[in-house]
């Protein structure tokens, strides 16, 4: 998989998760970042190439490479076991997702707001490619991801290790400030045309809408996954929640 950008570069070579092959760079820029870069791969022997920018422009297909790209092996991805040996109490379930750049937008705002994991099943998902990563702006290294199983699989398993489950609908009759956050949550975000599909639905304990004021009836899919995880986020720190009951 190849990588681009300084940022990208920066937290792969940064990250535990991640195994960078090789790191290649324009020679002659006097940037900070860029020396950072240099030395974290002299320091974990990671092989660092000095190539033309024309051979930048064609490796990362002319996306905005900053003078530095990185080829990585492909992210692992965990088991559900493993993720719930961890006590987390907040996870986000995206289901249906087509655009890469979604992904990519919903993992950067999952890890901003203290997501534990990311649940992707393995059909009627795109999977974790280099444009998500990319569009993640290094999250992807940080977040982790669980990748197989179906949606209703997953969220059938979490119910029975005590999650309730949230799931963001445009006729949800539930408000973000009504929904309980002092429980431990599955997030369910559906795909860009058809929100959540019926067989999430039904597995959903809550079904949140999100108040909208202007022209427009909906937002996108990670900002209004956003909004959300923020809710809860913050109101986690406050220690405020509103009871429900299942």
């Amino acid at each position: 998989m190849m990588i681009s950008g300084i940022n990208n570069v920066l937290e792969a070579l940064e990250s535990a998760v991640s195994k960078v092959e090789s790191v290649m760079m324009t020679k002659g820029r006097h940037n900070p970042r860029l020396q950072k870069i240099i030395t974290l791969c002299q320091k974990k022997s990671v092989p660092l190439l000095f190539r033309e920018v024309k051979t930048l422009d064609r490796l990362t297909g002319d996306a905005r490479h900053q003078h530095v790209a990185a080829r990585i092996s492909a992210l692992p991805s965990l088991t559900l076991d493993r993720v719930l040996e961890d006590p987390s109490r907040l996870i986000l379930l995206a289901d249906s997702i087509e655009d890469p750049r979604n992904l990519g937008a919903l993992i950067r705002t999952a890890d901003a707001t203290g997501v534990s994991a990311l649940l992707i099943p393995e059909k009627r998902s795109c999977p974790l490619t280099t444009t998500a990563v990319q569009a993640s702006a290094g999250a992807a290294f940080h977040l982790p991801v669980v990748r197989g199983g179906n949606s209703g699989q997953l969220l059938d398993r979490l119910r029975a290790e005590g999650y309730w489950t949230a799931g963001l609908d445009m006729s949800g009759p539930m408000t973000p400030e009504q929904l309980d956050i002092s429980l431990p949550l599955v997030v369910c975000v559906g795909g860009e045309h058809q929100g959540l599909r019926q067989v999430i639905r039904k597995r959903c304990d809550f079904l949140v809408s999100l108040p909208m004021s202007g022209k427009v009836s909906s937002l996108n899919l990670s900002v209004a996954a956003g909004v959300l995880l923020y809710q809860i986020m913050l109101g986690r720190q406050n220690k405020g929640s509103i009871s429900g009951q299942r």
